[in-house]
């Protein structure tokens, strides 16, 4: 839920698709809930190397996408909404993807849209940016025309690292990074467990109480001042 709240804050959204790939990482793979707790729904990938992103091609050679769905139907069948969405995974499922990163989008869009989030969304590998770090983020920036950037706080240490006060200040861009606690919410399969993928809410909530537990969560903002 932190992820789309960091979208739901933004005019324009961007899908940093461009850079290192990194394997066993949330670029491919996500958290659900089953009988006995989190369960890792992971794409796999022909990854060689160092290599973007937007390049990184789906292994279809294993049966990973029967294997979601009859994950996702063994674990939500029982929640409220599965009905609703279950047509949406069945498309999601049912179709050829080659791209990891156009399967990531496709799906990112489609739940912003149930969460009532609609910012521009744009794709790094798009925009003629260059840098890497916190200066790619300053040329994102920059092309984009932002008065503001707003990461998670996992970003913080390398931004400070890498002298982003200064830089961005000269720019005129505030720099700010939100820490979210998710909010409790009801879940099957007993003791609540935080930090799933959306779609656990969405199943168990559906898309209206969904938006109002997102801003339900508890979220402080620190600004960049070292």
């Amino acid at each position: 839920m932190g992820y789309f709240y960091l979208i739901e804050q933004a005019d324009v959204y961007v899908f940093l698709d461009h850079v290192q790939f990194e394997k066993n990482s949330w670029q491919s793979r996500n958290r659900i809930k089953g009988p006995k707790g989190a369960i890792w729904l992971t794409v796999p990938t022909h990854h060689k190397g160092l290599g973007s992103i937007k390049d990184v091609v789906i292994d279809n050679t294993q049966l990973w996408a029967k294997k979601h769905l009859l994950a996702l139907r063994a674990c939500y069948s029982k929640s409220p909404f599965f009905s609703d969405y279950l047509p949406f995974f069945e498309s999601v499922y049912n179709t050829n993807w080659q791209l990891l990163a156009d399967l990531n989008i496709h799906i990112t869009k489609f739940l912003s849209s149930q969460l009532g989030i609609s910012p521009i969304f744009a794709r790094s590998s798009e925009l003629n940016v260059v840098g890497k770090r916190t200066d790619l983020v300053l040329s994102i920036c920059k092309t984009l025309k932002a008065e503001r950037y707003l990461a998670s706080i996992g970003a913080e240490e390398y931004m400070i690292e890498d002298g982003a006060q200064e830089s961005f200040t000269k720019q005129s861009i505030k720099v700010e990074f939100a820490e979210y606690t998710p909010p409790v919410y009801p879940q099957l399969f007993g003791e609540y467990v935080p930090n799933l993928s959306v779609i656990d809410v969405l199943f168990n909530c559906g898309p209206d109480r969904s938006r109002v537990l997102l801003n339900q969560g508890i979220t402080s903002l620190k600004t960049l001042n070292h």
